[in-house]
C-alpha cells in the first residue's frame, strides 16, 4: 500500500495553499482544495479493473466515484478517505501524479453547493489568431495544443509532465503576447 494515512498525517503541517485564477481580467478565488475528492486520468490502455487496482494501492483513496468525459479523454473522480486536510490532499495529488499509470491528478474546490474540479484542459482565445505564438507558449509549459474549435478557441492539454495543472497554465498564459483569454476548463458537479 502506497502513502497510507499515516504518511499523509506526517506531511500535514503549515498553512494551506489558497488557489486563484484570472477570469475576464478579474482575479477569482477558489480557496483551499476540497478534501473529499480529486480528479485523475489514467495511462492509455488500462482496463477498468486495472485502474481500480492502481487506486487500491493508496490508503488515502476510498474508491472511484465516476467518470467525466472531456475532449481530451476521460477524467475519473476519486473519492478520498475521511479526515484528510488540505495539505494531505495536496500530498496525495503528488503521490498519484508520481504513479506511472496515472497521467494527471488535480484537485476539486468547493463553491457553495457545487464542486469545481481542475480538468486537464485550458480554453484559449487568441487576439489575432496567431497559433505559432500559442504553440511556443505551450511548448515552454510542456502542454499540447489541440485543434481549434468552431468558434476559434483552442484547447490546451496538460498532464503530469507539464509545468503545472490547467489552473496554473491558465494563470501562466495571462498577459502573454497574443492571448486574449485563457481559462481552465473546470469540471462542475453538485456536492454529494
Amino acid at each position: 500500500m502506497k502513502a497510507g494515512p499515516k504518511l499523509l498525517r506526517a506531511q500535514a503541517g503549515g498553512s494551506f495553499t489558497n488557489y486563484t485564477y484570472i477570469s475576464n481580467r478579474q482575479q477569482r478565488n477558489l480557496g483551499n482544495v476540497y478534501t473529499k475528492q480529486v480528479l485523475v486520468s489514467f495511462a492509455n490502455g488500462l482496463s477498468a479493473a486495472q485502474e481500480q487496482a492502481v487506486l487500491a494501492q493508496y490508503g488515502f483513496v476510498k474508491h472511484g466515484a465516476g467518470q467525466v468525459a472531456m475532449s481530451t479523454g476521460l477524467l475519473h473522480r476519486v473519492e478520498l478517505t475521511d479526515g484528510l486536510n488540505c495539505n494531505q490532499v495536496e500530498q496525495a495529488l503528488q503521490e498519484l501524479a508520481g504513479d506511472p499509470n496515472i497521467n494527471y491528478a488535480a484537485p476539486y474546490f468547493m463553491d457553495g453547493e457545487r464542486l469545481i474540479g481542475v480538468s486537464n484542459q485550458v480554453l484559449v482565445t487568441l487576439e489575432k489568431g496567431d497559433r505559432g505564438e500559442l504553440q511556443k507558449l505551450a511548448e515552454q509549459y510542456n502542454a499540447e495544443v489541440l485543434n481549434a474549435s468552431v468558434d476559434g478557441k483552442y484547447i490546451l492539454k496538460v498532464d503530469k509532465s507539464s509545468e503545472g495543472n490547467a489552473l496554473a497554465l491558465a494563470n501562466f498564459l495571462q498577459g502573454k503576447k497574443g492571448i486574449a483569454l485563457a481559462e481552465p476548463d473546470f469540471v462542475l458537479s453538485l456536492n454529494r
